[in-house]
């Protein structure tokens, strides 16, 4: 709902000031939207101007001209944790997640325990940005809200849809717990690069070390914990998941964060060249002192004793023995982890980003309230009812997968050609398939 620029503040004894001025989009598509644009964002600005902590960005202004509204706040100088994982295209490093995890706790406890608490409401990789010497910002506090006592519900539905919790639906109202959920979504992306399934779909998620077996179990435990459908099941606060988190690491690594804790932070001075750091800058010198978090065992010394469980993984193929965590094969390179099946993207309407992973050799597609019940369910997306309750099934033989159309109301198809009803059609890497008004990409991974 708005547009974010980088702006040079020119003062009149000649020093300059970068700053990030936030502006509302005046070109919404009718007067409501607007209206409630300029609804959240001022409310954005009075949440963001009394707050104050390391991890938040500083707000400076907030002002209306000429119909339009603008905030002004702290530039931050690094990129979105969405951008590093766009720029690793692959899992990134556990002991990061768990570091960049510890410190949104930090801030969601900040922000929780206001005298009117604080309800983030958006937390996902795009609003986290990560500095060069490895400080988070949460940014975009546009859907942010105060905690009601007594609430029912929330006035409006708002959230991500692949990190927004299950109470953010419209079925109660949120409560720090809703946070907790966002940012257990969260770290399941940037652990595994692949979007958790959104709340309102029933199937199971893939297990994380399904997609990155290096995670420990630890870290798997916290994020499962974090994302508990019931509410009542996930930690109770942000501070309790970071105690957590903490003990999913080494003790220097946890000696080392807890001591950052109580130091100053700093940020780039005001004549510092303006635009963000790329990733691969040389990093201060400061950081690359500091002990880095990291999820790979250390090696051995030469000639140190090796512990018997270290190679405790037997390759069915040659026997070789291979180190726990292993995920190919040292001696022929057969791989340990299997095959990850096929998925269906939901690619239209437009912004939809997730995926639906073909775990199961008969799944059936459609909404709710027909005659059997739906492994993958439209309705989300298909509110005028185009797409049939029980709409069409995808079955896999020896993986071959196929579609059939179950005598739906609005038809299925594959890439523009209508399928004949109970008559099943070989699904290929790359074909789209179209029920109603949704579309599913089917991909081989």
């Amino acid at each position: 709902m708005a547009r974010v620029y980088q702006v040079t503040e020119e003062r009149p004894d000649g020093s300059s000031q970068v700053w990030a001025m936030k502006e509302l989009r005046a070109d919404m598509d009718d007067a409501h939207t607007l209206e409630e644009g300029r609804l959240l964002f001022r409310q954005e600005a009075e949440l963001l101007v009394d707050l104050s902590h390391p991890n938040l960005p500083q707000v400076v202004a907030f002002f209306e001209e000429a119909g339009r509204s603008y905030l002004v706040m702290e530039f931050i100088y690094g990129e979105s944790l969405e951008k590093r994982l766009e720029h690793a295209n692959a899992p990134l490093l556990e002991g990061e997640v768990l570091d960049w995890a510890i410190q949104v706790c930090e801030v969601l406890s900040y922000l929780h325990s206001r005298p009117t608490p604080i309800i983030f409401r958006d937390m996902k990789p795009s609003n986290v940005m990560v500095t060069p010497n490895g400080q988070i910002k949460l940014i975009d506090f546009g859907i942010a809200r105060t905690y009601k006592v007594g609430k029912a519900k929330d006035t409006m539905t708002m959230g991500s849809e692949n990190y927004a919790a299950p109470e953010q639906w419209g079925k109660a109202q949120t409560d720090p717990r809703a946070d907790v959920y966002g940012l257990g979504a969260t770290m399941y992306h940037l652990l595994t690069n692949v979007p958790p399934l959104p709340a309102f779909v029933p199937t199971p998620r893939v297990p994380i070390q399904q997609y990155n077996p290096a995670v420990t179990d630890a870290t798997v435990a916290v994020v499962e914990k974090a994302m508990a459908r019931d509410r009542n099941l996930r930690f109770e606060s942000a501070e309790a998941m970071r105690q957590a988190l903490l003990q999913c690491l080494s003790k220097r690594d946890r000696r080392r964060i807890e001591s950052r804790t109580h130091q100053p932070t700093t940020t780039p001075p005001p004549d510092a060249v303006p635009g963000p750091v790329e990733t691969s800058a040389t990093p201060t010198p400061a950081r690359a002192q500091e002990p880095r978090a990291t999820s790979i065992t250390p090696r051995q010394p030469i000639g140190a004793p090796v512990e018997s469980d270290i190679y405790s993984k037997v390759c069915p193929r040659c026997s070789t023995a291979n180190r726990a965590e292993a995920r190919f094969c040292r001696g022929c390179g057969h791989s340990f982890v299997p095959a990850p099946p096929p998925v269906l993207a939901v690619v239209r309407p437009p912004g939809a980003r997730w995926e639906y992973p073909l775990h199961d050799a008969d799944v059936l597609l459609g909404r709710q309230g027909g005659e059997q019940p739906v492994d993958l369910d439209l309705g989300f997306y298909d509110p005028n009812g185009y797409v049939s309750r029980n709409h069409a099934r995808i079955t896999a033989d020896h993986r071959r997968y196929h579609v059939t159309d179950l005598n739906s109301a609005n038809g299925t198809y594959v890439n523009g050609e209508r399928l004949t009803p109970h008559a099943p059609r070989l699904l290929r890497h790359g074909d789209k398939i179209r029920l109603g008004r949704v579309v599913l990409h089917f991909r081989i991974r």
